[in-house]
C-alpha cells in the first residue's frame, strides 16, 4: 500500500496538537500519527528520488501549512501546539482539510503582510510550472525554518551571523563588536574591501516584539560618537510603521539607516549560503528548435 497523500496528514496533525496539554515535538507527532494513518513499515520506508522519507516530507511540510494558516505555532524549535484558531477550526469544521482551504486560511491570516503570502499550489500548472511552484513552496519552508532555527542562537551567535551574512553579501572585513560598551552597536562592516567606509550594525533577536521608533532613534543617535552615517539594523523580528519612518527620516540628518526584518534576514540567508547547504541541484533542458531548423 503506498503512503496516503500529503493533505491527509493534516487534520490529524491537528487532532494530535488539540489532544496534547502542551507542545509536542515533531517526532511525537509522527509517533502517533503512524497508527492513526495505520502507516505500515513499507510506508515509513518510502523515499522520494532525493532519497528523503517520502512520510517526513509529508509530515513536516503539512506541519508548516499548519502554522503559516494560524492552526498551530511553534513556540520552540522544532516544537509545535495548537492554537486558540486551531481549536476553534477544529470545532467548526469536520471534514479533512486540504491545501485550498489552508490557503484562504493564510491569505486570511497575512493579508498585512503581502511579501510572506503563500507560495500557490501546485493544482492545474504545466510540469515546468509545477518545479517553480514546488521550488516556492520549498524555498517558505526552509525560511521559516532558518528563522525559527535563528532566533534560538545566543545573542553573541546572532551578531557573528549577521556580520557573517553581511561580509558575503560583498562588504568588505566585519567584526563583531562584543558585549561590552558597545553603545548601541553590535558589529561593523567596510563598505568596500578597502576599508574606505565603515558601516555600523546593530542586531536584535527577538522572538516576537516588533522593533518600535525608539530603538531606531537610539540606534541612530549611537552611529554620532563614531562620525558615521550608515548603519544596518538587523532583526528576527519585525519592524513597526513608526520605526520604518524613523529610518526614512534619518535620511534628513545625512544619514542612511537600512532595515532587515526576519523573513527578509531568513532570505538574504538562504540566497548567500549562510546557515544552509545545497541539498540538490536539478538541470531542466528543453528542445533546442534552432538545431533542427532548416538550413
Amino acid at each position: 500500500m503506498a503512503l496516503p497523500l500529503q493533505r491527509t496528514f493534516l487534520r490529524p496533525i491537528l487532532e494530535i496538537a488539540a489532544q496534547s496539554e502542551g507542545r509536542l515535538a515533531y517526532k511525537e507527532i509522527l509517533a502517533e500519527l503512524i497508527p492513526m494513518l495505520s502507516l505500515s513499515d513499507d510506508d515509513l520506508q518510502e523515499r522520494i528520488p532525493s532519497g528523503a522519507l517520502r512520510v517526513d516530507k509529508h509530515t513536516r511540510y503539512s506541519m508548516h501549512l499548519l502554522k503559516r494558516a494560524g492552526l498551530l505555532d511553534a513556540p520552540g524549535r522544532g516544537h509545535y501546539r495548537i492554537t486558540d484558531r486551531g481549536r476553534q477550526y477544529l470545532r467548526e469544521h469536520a471534514e479533512s482539510l486540504d491545501q485550498a482551504q489552508l490557503n484562504m486560511l493564510v491569505v486570511e491570516r497575512e493579508q498585512d503582510s503581502p511579501s510572506d503570502s503563500v507560495a500557490p499550489s501546485a493544482g492545474d500548472v504545466s510540469p515546468d510550472e509545477q518545479i517553480e511552484v514546488t521550488h516556492a513552496q520549498l524555498q517558505s519552508i526552509l525560511t521559516d525554518e532558518l528563522l525559527e532555527s535563528v532566533k534560538a542562537v545566543s545573542p553573541e551567535r546572532f551578531e557573528a551571523l549577521v556580520v557573517e551574512l553581511l561580509v558575503k553579501m560583498g562588504y568588505g572585513r566585519g567584526r563583531q563588536v562584543g558585549r561590552s560598551r558597545d553603545g548601541g552597536i553590535d558589529g561593523v562592516v567596510t563598505q568596500d574591501r578597502l576599508g574606505f567606509e565603515k558601516v555600523y550594525v546593530q542586531a536584535k533577536r527577538w522572538n516576537t516584539a516588533q522593533i518600535g521608533e525608539p530603538e531606531i532613534r537610539n540606534f541612530s543617535g549611537s552611529l554620532d560618537p563614531h562620525g558615521a552615517t550608515k548603519g544596518v539594523f538587523i532583526t528576527t523580528s519585525r519592524f513597526s510603521p513608526a520605526a520604518r519612518q524613523s529610518a526614512d527620516d534619518a535620511a534628513r540628518n545625512n544619514k542612511t539607516i537600512l532595515l532587515i526584518d526576519g523573513p527578509k534576514l531568513a532570505r538574504l540567508m538562504i540566497e548567500y549560503g549562510v546557515g544552509v547547504v545545497t541539498k540538490a541541484v536539478y538541470e531542466l533542458k528543453e528542445l533546442d528548435e534552432n538545431y533542427f531548423a532548416d538550413a
